[in-house]
């Protein structure tokens, strides 16, 4: 296992050193502690477009490197 260092674009959140078998593990485990997810309702859909918020659509894993680490 290696020791990742996860650190995010908003200077207020502190960075993280996380023991994983590898980065999406890694990664995985700091969002669990920041974010809930679920799928959207329909509700959930009309509500949010309503208020501008747009979808996003995901990107291939290739594309979400991050310098330094792997």
């Amino acid at each position: 296992m290696r020791i990742y260092l996860i650190g995010a674009a908003d200077p207020h959140l502190t960075t993280r050193l996380v023991r994983a078998s590898n980065r999406h593990q890694a990664l995985n485990h700091v969002a669990q502690s920041l974010f809930n997810v679920r799928v959207a309702s329909q509700d959930d859909l009309v509500a949010h477009l309503a208020k501008g918020i747009k979808v996003e659509i995901t990107r291939d894993g290739d594309q979400l490197k991050i310098e330094g680490v792997e």
